[in-house]
């Protein structure tokens, strides 16, 4: 099976796992932050979307459009088509912007091997696309909605916290990949 196809229940689930629970942290941690009904000035569960979607692909997305269903029904919205259709933007929009950013090259599992500018380049789309696609379907679902105030606020929140999340994990795996040569000099 081509590794481009291939769909692991074990990422899935790890996927899944890691998103809710930072969902469940930035709830407590940034909740101060929040605008408006899943809207906030800093959210960083948007940047693990990117980076499990860099690192895990298609299995990535899956495990996060399925939390993302599971906390969209159980905390958020009583209308299941509204949680249901929050829950797959939510795993598709980063997986559209990795698209739209590497379409010819298979970023997983080494994050550091991605060029820099392109690396920022999918966090700008991704924190452009990802609220687009949410506030879209919001307002096709409750006509009171606040488009234009609730897009630039998930806009900013999205790509603050994304930018936070994807340099974190790059600061990581350069200290690790520092740390294992260290050792073998």
């Amino acid at each position: 099976m081509s590794p481009s196809i291939f769909l692991s229940p074990a990422l899935i689930s790890v996927a899944a796992i890691l998103y809710a629970a930072s969902f469940l942290i930035n709830s407590y941690v940034m909740g101060s932050f929040s605008f408006s009904l899943g809207v906030s000035w800093v959210f960083l569960p948007a940047g693990l979307r990117l980076l499990l979607t860099l690192l895990l692909n298609k299995n990535g997305a899956l495990g996060i459009a399925i939390a993302s269903i599971a906390i969209s029904l159980g905390f958020y919205f009583e209308d299941p088509v509204l949680g249901i259709g929050a829950g797959i933007i939510s795993g598709l929009a980063p997986y559209i912007a990795k698209l739209l950013v590497f379409p010819d090259k298979d970023s997983s599992h080494d994050l550091s091997l991605l060029d820099s500018k392109q690396l920022l380049n999918c966090v700008f789309v991704f924190s452009v696309v990802s609220p687009l696609m949410h506030q879209a379907w919001y307002s096709l679902h409750n006509k009171e909605s606040l488009f234009f105030e609730d897009l630039g606020v998930m806009i900013i929140g999205d790509l603050i916290g994304t930018l936070i999340i994807i340099y974190l994990a790059k600061a990581a795996i350069f200290l690790y990949k520092k740390r294992v040569f260290n050792q073998k000099a």
